[in-house]
């Protein structure tokens, strides 16, 4: 509805004065006023503390979520296999190192929104990045890929950025913030009504989802799926997921219902996160886009504690950062950092990346400058991507992960000599692990070379010096001596992987398959030897 303009009135004309004269008849078109905006969309607001704390969680756990995807690079254009969530994009997906060094430019992309540096085109970047790696393969095809392209979308045009003289209080209008919230209930509804089916209702498709239904012991379950055995079952449970994701669809819009909304919905994903579906960090950022539904007072209310507490701190780290240069020096120095981070990252091409991201940071560092604004930003946000970059590396299985699964993809395909360069960097990295000098030892007795089987050879016993009691490094010998006609030597090395491992069923295997080839001269398998 319209509201009403109010105009004042003229005064009346004194008495005896002249009436004033009539006014002339109009002889232009009245010129249109414009339509009002919908209230709904672009009279939304929120204080700027909650537009600060939704930017800092929601796009801090993007940055490590990114990061945690690199495993899972081998797995895409391998072989040139590729199928695409778009027609016409079979040829243009991703490879290995296409999705490794998009992964690592997101993680830089989130880490300059996180920050409040070039929130805007960082994120339009990253959603780009995010759709073309997620609608270019069907690698990964999950709901929450196209939630997560669409939110970063609509997020490039949120203001994240702090006005000038904003206080908490401050309250920033955003229709992309709304039309987010709108976004989320619509990924609930359609997730509702995709549950429509006899095969979600009666509980079969949820236990089979959970691991209850596919035979694992139940120690190995997941904590969610032996309380929900213990508890509800699973018909009871899944019509429960059902009908919270219609009560969230219904309320996570609507400011009033942030009562049922914030804590149904932190609970839910609370409870998916500690399931085993292959989600990454997604019920972390669905939890971190709830900051949005926490009621504005709540901020407000606690805007004044947290300045009392952190005084102390704050007034320290404001004494020690007015005392450090705010010009090119300092992010010469940051960016130098940086890059120095980058290169000793671990992970394939990180050193390339950075020094993209350092271009970028500089170029945004100049146009800083010449508008009087200090250039370190940029080069601190890049600080804090390579920062994270190799805290990931080190203190995660991620690296390792990469090398191994890539070794393993390309061993399966047949690329011999792709698989002993994945292994090779996997002995690098884990020089005292059984494991990768076992990989890499098989990888190396798969080429069948001269040079390489004593290469192999020599990985397969330092294999053994690592882990003593696993029989896989004997059986893999003796695999390789039988393939050159050692039969006797072959069945020794394969006795002596059953007695290091008399459980090993690939040692008693491979005894009953060069006993079955040729006859057995020295006894039984796995006899007392």
């Amino acid at each position: 509805m319209s509201r009403k303009r109010h105009r004042p009135r003229a005064p009346a004309p004194a008495a005896g004065a002249a009436a004033p004269p009539a006014a002339a008849p109009a002889t232009t078109t009245a010129v249109a006023t414009a339509p009002e905006q919908p209230v709904f969309w672009f009279g939304f607001s929120v204080p700027y503390a909650k537009v600060v704390v939704t930017r800092v969680l929601l796009f801090s756990v993007l940055a490590l979520d990114a990061l945690l995807q690199i495993r899972h690079a081998p797995r895409y254009g391998a072989g040139g296999f590729n199928v695409a969530q778009l027609p016409g994009l079979d040829h243009l997906g991703p490879s290995r190192v296409g999705f490794g060094a998009s992964e690592l430019a997101l993680a830089a992309c989130f880490a300059f929104a996180t920050l409040g540096v070039a929130t805007r085109a960082a994120l339009a970047i990253a959603a780009a990045l995010y759709a073309w790696l997620y609608f270019g393969s069907q690698v990964d095809s999950y709901q929450h890929h196209y939630l997560v392209v669409l939110v970063l979308a609509i997020a490039s045009f949120v203001p994240w950025q702090r006005p000038a003289n904003a206080t908490a209080a401050t309250p920033i209008r955003s229709w992309a913030l709304r039309l987010i919230l709108v976004q989320l209930a619509l990924l609930y509804l359609w997730a509702a009504i995709s549950k429509l089916d006899g095969a979600w209702l009666d509980g079969r498709t949820l236990a089979l989802q959970l691991g209850s239904a596919s035979g694992t012991p139940v120690e190995r379950l997941p904590a969610i799926s032996r309380i929900v055995e213990h508890t509800v079952g699973w018909a009871t449970a899944a019509k429960l997921v059902l009908v919270s994701e219609v009560a969230l669809a219904a309320t996570i819009w609507h400011r009033r219902s942030w009562w049922l909304a914030a804590p149904l919905g932190v609970a839910f994903h609370i409870g998916i996160a500690m399931t085993s579906l292959e989600i990454g960090l997604f019920a972390y950022i669905m939890i971190a886009a709830y900051a949005l539904v926490i009621p504005d007072r709540v901020y407000l209310a606690a805007a004044p504690l947290v300045s009392r507490v952190g005084a102390p701190a704050g007034a320290a780290i404001a004494r020690a950062v007015s005392r450090v240069p705010r010009g090119w020096p300092t992010a010469g120095v940051a960016l130098v950092a940086a890059l120095a981070l980058g290169f000793a990252c671990r992970l394939e091409d990180a050193g390339a990346i950075a020094l993209v991201v350092a271009v970028v940071a500089l170029a945004i560092g100049s146009r800083r400058a010449r508008r009087g604004a200090s250039p370190v930003p940029p080069a601190l946000a890049l600080l804090a991507a390579t920062t994270l970059w190799f805290a990931v590396d080190h203190l995660s299985t991620v690296t390792v992960d990469y090398y191994r699964l890539w070794g393993g993809s390309s061993r399966r395909l047949g690329d011999r000599d792709d698989a002993v360069r994945a292994y090779t960097r996997l002995v690098d990295l884990e020089p005292d692990s059984a494991e990768s000098h076992l990989h890499l030892g098989r990888a190396l007795l798969d080429r069948d070379d001269g040079d390489d089987a004593t290469a192999g050879v020599a990985e397969l016993r330092l294999a053994r010096a690592a882990d003593p009691h696993d029989a896989r490094p004997y059986v893999e010998e003796a695999r390789w001596l039988a393939r050159h006609g050692h039969r006797a030597d072959a069945l020794a090395t394969a006795r002596v992987g059953v007695a290091v491992d008399p459980h090993s069923k690939e040692a008693h295997a491979a005894i009953e398959a060069l006993v079955s080839a040729g006859g057995d001269p020295a006894g039984p398998a796995g006899g007392d030897d």
